[in-house]
């Protein structure tokens, strides 16, 4: 595995310069990109900013609102022009922070030049443990269980482990919101879950040695989902298992949508098939279903097919809830009249005078295609035909699954068990095994 390398340099580095592997350590410092690819970016402070540039001179910005930004190949501070590529902020009084676009961060803060130099990326270098203060409590409620929010923080801090040195990026190694791991810096920390952080320091989530993929999304809709059914790439510990978070919000959803607002749509996309005729899409069955080309184990969409009068278009699960926003990729189709979920009647007397009202629920029996063949769903352009789009669960569906992971801390076979939270990984993440690494 590539990371495995990687991984054993990073913790060779850490023996060479005397850092403490025991508890209480930091980690290893992780370089996080705040802003990424961008002509601007602001600068703020109730105290005076220290602006050293490449050439080591100091530029001091009086307190308030600034910007660094890029002008012909090279970095500004407001109007001031800065030697080199590289460019640190300091706090003139550490009892008075430099915000990045308004938000406070822990360790250092450097600008850089890009490559190209026509934009420039915030980089915020810190300790790793630290970094999670500011992610752990922006992806759980600090609320929930303390097992659930332990299973987030090792796989926050496997993902950020798997992420150092990615070649992705030239000059940091993760961003700020890298596949849903969102950081928010000193504001997004809670007591609780930094608490809980630092009760599994250093623990980390490894497959052959390295520190895995960990990722995760909120909501799996009682299934999680293969990797290689989403993102068409095979990862051992990235497979289908059982969820569970009926708990969830998201854990089902509906959407609808006229012929007209999905033409729309498509011709937003970039994509002109014509007069819409129809979608083609295989019927969705318990999970774990048996193998379709176009579904994953979970039932989660792999591809479906528009079909139009001028061309068809086949898409990926993934482009499809990209373009329509749908809540995940594991849905139904059904084309037809919306029929009501409830029926309000009118409650009368004896004499025909109305005392009240009842609300009667509808149940729905079989779909509400107007017209089908196969898994061909056809538009039959009767008045009021929508295209229902029926699902469960929220994000991408592969790893672990957030309320999944309460719904587990919560069972009865977590009841009293301090490490429960290893249980929890090694359910959404398969053959893992978990260990202190610093």
């Amino acid at each position: 595995m590539r990371k495995g390398l990687a991984f054993f340099l990073c913790v060779l580095v850490l023996l060479v310069q005397g850092v403490a592997l025991g508890a209480g350590s930091a980690g290893p410092r992780l370089r996080v990109g705040l802003a990424v690819d961008q002509f601007s970016a602001q600068v703020s402070s109730t105290g005076k900013i220290k602006v050293v540039d490449g050439s080591g001179r100091t530029t001091v910005l009086a307190p308030g609102t600034h910007y660094v930004s890029v002008k012909q190949g090279s970095l500004y501070a407001d109007q001031k022009k800065l030697a080199g590529s590289t460019v640190s902020l300091l706090a003139a009084d550490p009892k008075n922070p430099v915000l990045v676009n308004r938000k406070k961060y822990r360790g250092a803060l450097t600008v850089l030049l890009n490559s190209g130099k026509k934009n420039l990326n915030v980089v915020n270098s810190l300790p790793l443990e630290q970094y999670l203060y500011g992610v752990v409590a922006r992806e759980v409620l600090p609320l929930w269980p303390d097992e659930a929010i332990k299973a987030q923080a090792v796989a926050a801090r496997s993902f950020a482990l798997y992420s150092i040195d990615n070649p992705k990026y030239a000059n940091f190694d993760i961003r700020a919101n890298e596949m849903g791991q969102v950081y928010g810096g000193i504001e997004g920390e809670n007591a609780n879950t930094t608490k809980l952080v630092d009760a599994t320091c250093g623990m980390a989530a490894l497959y052959d040695g390295a520190p895995i993929q960990a990722v995760f999304h909120s909501s799996g809709g009682g299934y999680t989902e293969a990797a290689s059914a989403v993102w068409g790439k095979d990862i051992p510990y990235l497979q289908a298992v059982k969820d569970y978070d009926r708990d969830s919000p998201r854990y089902a959803w509906t959407k609808s949508l006229t012929r007209v607002q999905l033409t729309r749509l498509l011709s937003q996309g970039g994509y002109q098939l014509g007069d819409l005729q129809g979608i083609r899409l295989s019927a969705r069955t318990a999970a774990p279903m048996a193998y379709t080309p176009d579904r994953g184990v979970s039932g989660r969409v792999k591809r479906l097919t528009f079909v139009g009068s001028k061309k068809s278009l086949t898409l990926t699960g993934s482009q499809v809830r990209s373009l329509l926003a749908l809540d995940s990729t594991l849905f139904d189709v059904s084309i037809g009249l919306e029929r009501p979920k409830e029926l309000d009647v009118t409650i009368t007397n004896g004499y025909g005078y109305p005392v009240g009202k009842k609300t009667i629920p509808i149940n729905e029996k079989g779909g509400t295609d107007s017209a089908s063949v196969g898994d061909l769903h056809l538009f039959t352009g009767v008045d009021g035909e929508k295209v229902t789009f029926t699902g469960n669960g929220w994000g991408h569906g592969v790893g672990l699954s957030q309320w999944g992971a309460r719904g587990m801390a919560l069972s009865r076979a977590a009841r009293g068990k301090r490490d429960y939270y290893k249980t929890i990984l090694a359910h959404y993440y398969q053959g893992v095994k978990i260990k202190k690494v610093y």
